[in-house]
């Protein structure tokens, strides 16, 4: 499950394109160590509260405007090895990266006053790109190992499961010579998000060797390392098809094939990411 660091920070209000600044340089070194996502928010309509409110959680001046920001991760290892880097460059300014160097890149607010912390999402809901479902969706069959698949791609991939339902659960109640009473603990039909892409998931009603060798899924990111983590990821257990490293037409490519023999074609597209 993806993991978020939040900030609340009071930014002078004359400062705000310095803080535009600061955050793009910055914010580019979080998404080469594995962040997949981060948003800077200017505040636009903040009421005062009577007990507390985000300007006095800042304790922000008159001239101060309210900035609050989230950095998501794929999970919280990933965070947490990123986290260590930046602290040993804290520690070493020397071997610091120089877009998180403070005197190449000084931040342009009272960093004292910023309060920030680690939450695991409990809910999350996002709508369809367009407004509706997409035409085509990815379904793949397990053969009795769905569940074992489900596992294993929230732990190497941050999979998020949306729902899942057994065949014992299915309240047309089919036949026994339909779905014989060994399926009922197989999974009937499952959906998973990665990266904000839904992959439908089932155990089918056959079993045997599974078999995806005429397909493959393609996963693209936005860093470097973040792709270098995923695909070493899927290699630790699985077969290197293709080396990741750069191409003509993405800044980093690689394929693999995982555990259950699912491809998957791991890129940074060349518009956009930075170099690890």
């Amino acid at each position: 499950m993806s993991y978020i660091d939040g900030f609340v920070i009071a930014v002078p209000t004359a400062n705000k394109q310095k803080f535009i600044d600061h955050a793009k340089l910055g914010d580019s070194v979080f998404m080469d160590l594995g962040a997949t996502r981060i948003l800077e928010c200017w505040g636009d309509d903040v009421p005062a509260g009577k007990l507390t409110d985000f300007r006095m959680a800042v304790k922000a001046k008159d001239d101060e405007s309210v900035v609050f920001s989230w950095i998501e991760w794929p999970d919280k290892p990933t965070r947490d090895v990123a986290y260590a880097k930046m602290q040993d460059w804290m520690k070493n300014p020397e071997r610091a990266d120089p877009r998180m160097h403070p005197a190449k890149n000084p931040m342009p607010f009272d960093g004292k006053r910023m309060i920030f912390g680690g939450f695991v999402p409990l809910i999350d809901l996002a709508a369809p790109i367009g407004g509706q479902a997409p035409a085509v969706q990815p379904y793949l069959f397990f053969r009795g190992r769905c569940e074992e698949a489900i596992d294993y791609y929230k732990s190497k991939l941050g999979a998020e499961v949306i729902m899942m339902m057994r065949f014992m659960d299915n309240p047309d109640k089919p036949p026994r010579d339909k779905v014989p009473a060994e399926f009922d603990n197989r999974i009937m039909h499952a959906a998973i998000r990665i990266r904000g892409t839904e992959i439908m998931l089932s155990d089918g009603l056959k079993s045997g060797p599974l078999d995806f060798q005429c397909m493959s899924l393609s996963l693209s990111v936005s860093s470097e390392a973040e792709a270098d983590h995923l695909y070493q990821a899927l290699a630790a257990d699985g077969i290197v098809q293709m080396p990741i490293g750069p191409t003509f037409f993405a800044k980093r490519f690689g394929s693999v094939s995982d555990k259950f023999g699912v491809s998957w074609m791991i890129m940074v597209p060349q518009s956009t990411g930075k170099d690890a």
